[in-house]
């Protein structure tokens, strides 16, 4: 094979090592780096044909540019080493998997090898003394570097956080001075990150270097929060606690490992300060979890008439503990019946209490009575065929429970079982047969609760299977049915 051939094939052998990635930018990092390698041995073995060792080349006199040509495909082997070096290292750090990380570490390496690439080039093929390019170049280095002491400042602090890894891409980061959000990239000047109100905040490495920074995203991205409760000092610590147990309890966002936990921190004249401590899964969570925790604190004070207390007011009035009748009115199924046949139905309630673990209703027990949470917390859980029983509600005080299935008749849907002491109010079918001989008109306003079965149902989740019980016309026949069966019943 002549010379000019080898030439020839030995350029071919370079343009496809330059077009091909090109064309085929969706390869893999391993697919790179295994091209990369296969074409450096393929045009290595090419130029110990053309100059002997690449390392140590001897060319030719300069025939019609031929000496030019050779030099070139010389440096064109040091360029294709040095992509298969870098592509190598880039694979071992396993920085290309990750194209939304810092890359700061990747560049500064490839930098590195192609500078040197280009000084063994200029010294070995072109054969030019790189002493005073040497020279040269650090005078050039140290007006650049007095001109750009703060681009350098935040190159370097950015080298550092690629080194030292803190945070990375995707990570929820606070910044001191008030960013916290999502970092986007990790550049050579800055770091992006997206902050909760849809902005993007460019923050230098510089500043990143010096701040304190919290990464909630490590080890773990469950975060803890505490929210702070002052309360009537007049007011039963015991029933304090209890209350706050029982609400936190309640609600569904925050973890139970770690459990949640109450303590006092505080004891004033004007107040005695609780703290809830819990935990959410993520920080994205953190805000609806707060806000359902406020919800339920509020809803379980206000139903054990505990007072918040007032900054510089010793005494503050205490709330009044709801009655059965206004439990009754505030009720999703009770609420639309006339306010006399609601008390009616009031007078009739039976105040029971409960111990935590007591069952109100068990699941697939024939239905006798209708409840209403009056204070603490009761978990609603309903077995499924596969014999699991996971929890698919959590009731707070003024909540009730087996309406539906008492007046439909199919039996409890699912079990209701305290999760803390609890109190409150029965309502069984002889109560109501009661209510309905003394006033007639309540019949009416329960086949008014009947119609809005569809609605019950989102409520009241101890109600049966919705196979059964599926349109409100239903509701209404069976309500018929029921009130006939107590009619009967008082009439013998």
């Amino acid at each position: 094979m002549t010379h000019q051939t080898l030439l020839l094939i030995a350029t071919l052998v370079l343009c496809c090592g330059v077009a091909v990635p090109r064309l085929l930018r969706r390869w893999s990092p391993l697919a790179k780096v295994g091209w990369r390698v296969v074409l450096l041995i393929i045009f290595t073995v090419l130029m110990h044909r053309i100059v002997g060792s690449p390392l140590q080349p001897t060319f030719h006199s300069d025939l019609g540019g031929q000496r030019l040509w050779e030099q070139l495909l010389e440096a064109g082997w040091w360029m294709v080493t040095a992509r298969g070096i870098v592509g190598l290292a880039r694979l071992i750090v396993v920085l290309e998997n990750r194209p939304r990380e810092t890359q700061i570490i990747s560049d500064l390496m490839a930098a590195t090898i192609y500078l040197a690439t280009a000084l063994a080039v200029v010294d070995l093929v072109f054969d030019v003394s790189i002493g005073g390019l040497l020279a040269t170049s650090g005078v050039i280095a140290i007006v650049l570097g007095l001109a750009l002491q703060s681009t350098l400042s935040d190159v370097f602090s950015g080298i550092a956080v690629g080194i030292e890894r803190p945070y990375k891409a995707g990570d929820l980061l606070w910044v001191e001075g008030g960013i916290e959000g999502h970092v986007l990239q990790v550049n050579w000047r800055s770091t992006q990150i997206a902050t909760g109100n849809g902005n993007i905040a460019i923050v230098p490495n510089s500043v990143i270097a010096k701040a304190r920074l919290i990464n909630h995203s490590r080890p773990t991205p469950v975060r803890g929060d505490a929210i702070e409760m002052r309360l009537d000092p007049g007011a039963s610590p015991e029933l304090c606690m209890a209350t706050l147990h029982a609400a936190i309890l309640a609600c569904h966002l925050p973890l139970t490992t770690p459990p949640p936990s109450i303590a006092r921190t505080q004891l004033r004249g004007d107040g005695v300060v609780y703290e809830i401590y819990f935990s959410v899964p993520s920080t994205e969570k953190l805000g609806a979890a707060r806000s359902e925790v406020f919800g339920q604190v509020q809803r379980h004070l206000r139903h054990a008439g505990i007072s918040l207390a007032v900054a510089g007011i010793a005494t503050v009035p205490r709330l009044a503990v709801p009655t059965p009748a206004e439990l009754l009115a505030q009720s999703d199924l009770f609420g639309a019946i006339d306010p006399e046949e609601r008390d009616l139905l009031a007078q009739h309630l039976t105040q029971i209490h409960l111990a935590r673990g007591d069952m109100l209703i068990r699941q697939d027990d024939e239905p006798r009575a209708l409840f209403i949470v009056a204070s603490g917390t009761v978990e609603i859980t309903r077995r499924t065929p596969t014999g699991e029983t996971p929890v698919i509600f959590r009731m707070s005080p003024g909540g009730s429970l087996g309406a539906i299935g008492l007046i439909t008749g199919a039996p409890y849907g699912a079990t209701a079982t305290a999760l803390t002491q609890v109190t409150a109010y029965r309502l069984d079918k002889a109560a109501i047969a009661a209510a309905v001989k003394i006033r007639p008109e309540l019949a009416a306003g329960l086949e008014a609760v009947a119609a809005r079965g569809q609605a019950a149902l989102a409520v009241d989740v101890v109600a049966h299977r919705a196979e059964e019980v599926t349109h409100p016309e239903q509701f209404l026949d069976r309500m018929r049915s029921f009130l006939r069966k107590l009619a009967v019943q008082d009439a013998a």
